[in-house]
């Protein structure tokens, strides 16, 4: 059997779970929002208000699961992912918590379960160091300042931690890769922004014509390809030819 190339969130868990529609962080390159409006299920102003999805019931996958996938962990809404976090876990699941959380909600989740750390890794989204970038393509997002400090708080609470560049929100990510390092478990995963326009009104700092480049994302391959934790998402290996990941 010729086994199916595995793309997107699918290279990282063959499961994924939600509980909650819409998301507060309103990334303008999100895929689930983009899909939501597509089909109608929300609209531009819509998608910021967060609310539970009240049929959702966690189960046992198989296989790691990615906990969520479409919206994010924020303390003001922790009664309802929550429990739903909480019961993932009690059917033995080993959950992939991918965020842009702020610390208070990591702290919580380390705080309420300690006993869960073989079942749990955290890979926190942080893209760029650069604020004001965060705050054009991610606008409700935590800061990455914020990001950080999840990390560091995930870690030394003796907890799996891994790291999503994608998307790739900088041109050299190699100085802030060295000051994650040392938090981070797994892996530090590199790709490039799939859903965005590149409007005009686009501010410089934000734009991401020349991070996305060939050019410059083969730069970022040969800066770190010697590095034991990076991997190149889907799209990135695509672009440049590169071989899937060991």
């Amino acid at each position: 059997m010729i086994e199916k190339k595995k793309t997107g969130t699918y290279e990282w868990a063959p499961a994924r779970d939600n509980c909650i529609y819409g998301c507060s962080n309103d990334c303008r390159y999100c895929y689930a929002k983009a899909n939501a409006i597509r089909f109608k299920r929300e609209t531009e102003d819509t998608w910021k208000v967060e609310h539970p999805n009240l049929n959702a019931k966690a189960k046992k996958h198989r296989g790691r699961v990615m906990f969520p996938t479409s919206h994010d962990l924020h303390i003001e809404h922790v009664n309802w992912w929550g429990p739903h976090l909480n019961n993932l876990l009690k059917k033995g699941n080993d959950v992939l918590i991918v965020t842009k959380a702020s610390p208070s909600s990591i702290k919580w989740i380390c705080d309420n379960f300690p006993d869960y750390k073989d079942q749990i890794e955290f890979r926190f989204t942080i893209g760029t160091d650069c604020e004001e970038t965060v705050e054009y393509w991610e606008p409700g997002a935590p800061m990455s300042c914020f990001r950080t400090s999840s990390l560091v708080i995930a870690s030394t609470h003796g907890f799996r931690t891994s790291v999503s560049m994608e998307p790739l929100l900088m041109e050299n990510p190699v100085p802030f890769i060295e000051k994650m390092y040392p938090f981070v478990t797994g892996e530090i995963w590199i790709g490039m922004m799939n859903h965005f326009e590149l409007k005009p009104e686009i501010p410089e700092h934000a734009r991401q014509i020349k991070i996305q480049s060939r050019e410059n994302l083969q730069r970022v391959y040969e800066a770190t390809k010697d590095n034991p934790k990076v991997r190149y998402k889907d799209s990135m290996r695509e672009l440049l030819g590169l071989p899937s990941n060991p």
